[in-house]
């Protein structure tokens, strides 16, 4: 049985949490663009992720607020977009899936550029030009494909009411009482999708992978090299993006969550789907916790302006260490 009444609670959460991720992100954007002094440009590239992650937020709390439709692949939206602008709940979600895609290629981008500031002169530990120029091609392709065929998908706004007379009879004066509604069936555009997904998904994992070997295996190397403190803030930066990459999962555990809810039947299904957007809303707030105590600049700033203690962890730097820190940054 498919409830289609209004999840008012779930509404004024998305209003809430949305709220406090702006105000996350708008505080994360701050501490990169002004309090990155010692990261050099490398912060440019913080900053695209950091912006990515709001822009999603924003997207999903206010434009789209999405509500599911339990057991049906389907459901309908509140937000700005379509009620303003008649914007259907399937465009909304295929700007999800570039947004939570382009969110982690930022991020493994974040990864590469790291291991090409600490190589510096190390040739030997250098990712070649051509390999970053074919990860950024195999990003984008990726990225496109999927959004695309995740698009080409859905059933288009003339046929989706004839379906749901041919297939979903006994609920077709629910859908007309809708104000908007968007709905799939599981076709092979849609199995392919899935498949590119996950085979795609795995390849750049695995590239993300064998660059932070590199990056631990080259700290490794040079830490005979440079002062203690200059190691101990290179390995701190690395944590603090092995950190945030790991808030990733917020976003993607719902969705692989969902097929557990489907396999098992689990009781009150359409409250734990609504459970599990719920979750995934919670990504940004996370993301810009785990930013602001992982990296020591910002741990700095935050412990000293705003709890009014002195960071721990944070020793000062030395002439010498300042020139490195400077020189591995860029």
């Amino acid at each position: 049985m498919v409830d289609f009444s209004v999840p008012f609670w779930l509404i004024y959460y998305l209003h809430g949490i949305g709220t406090i991720s702006l105000l996350f992100d708008a505080f994360s954007v701050y501490l990169v663009m002004f309090k990155s002094s010692q990261i050099d440009n490398f912060r440019f590239f913080l900053l695209n992720f950091q912006i990515a992650c709001s822009v999603t937020d924003f997207h999903i709390t206010f434009l789209m607020q999405p509500v599911p439709l339990y057991p049906l692949m389907g459901g309908y939206a509140l937000g700005f977009l379509p009620m303003k602008f008649g914007v259907s709940l399937h465009s909304c979600l295929t700007a999800v899936v570039f947004l939570y895609i382009y969110q982690v290629a930022s991020m493994i981008v974040c990864f590469v550029r790291k291991n090409q500031s600490i190589a510096g002169t190390l040739t030997s530990f250098a990712i070649p030009a051509l390999l970053i120029i074919f990860l950024v091609g195999f990003l984008a392709v990726y990225t496109f494909s999927v959004v695309g065929m995740y698009f080409c998908s859905g059933i288009t706004e003339n046929e989706k009411m004839k379906f749901v007379e041919e297939n979903l009879p006994e609920y077709l004066s629910s859908f007309q009482s809708l104000p908007n509604f968007s709905i799939y069936q599981a076709n092979a555009l849609l199995f392919i999708m899935v498949i590119t997904a996950v085979i795609g998904g795995l390849l750049a994992f695995s590239f993300f992978m064998a660059v932070l070997y590199n990056i631990f295996r080259m700290l490794s190397f040079m830490k005979v090299q440079m002062s203690d403190t200059t190691y101990k803030r290179h390995r701190a930066a690395v944590w603090s993006l092995i950190a945030q990459f790991a808030t990733s999962i917020i976003c993607f555990l719902p969705p692989i969550s969902l097929v557990f809810v489907v396999f098992l039947k689990l009781p009150n299904p359409q409250v734990i789907v609504e459970l599990l957007l719920v979750v995934a809303c919670l990504h940004s707030p996370a993301n810009v916790t785990v930013l602001m105590f992982t990296f020591p600049p910002y741990r700095k700033f935050v412990c000293v302006t705003i709890f009014r203690q002195k960071p721990t962890g944070l020793e000062p730097i030395s002439a010498k260490s300042s020139v490195m820190v400077s020189h591995l940054a860029k």
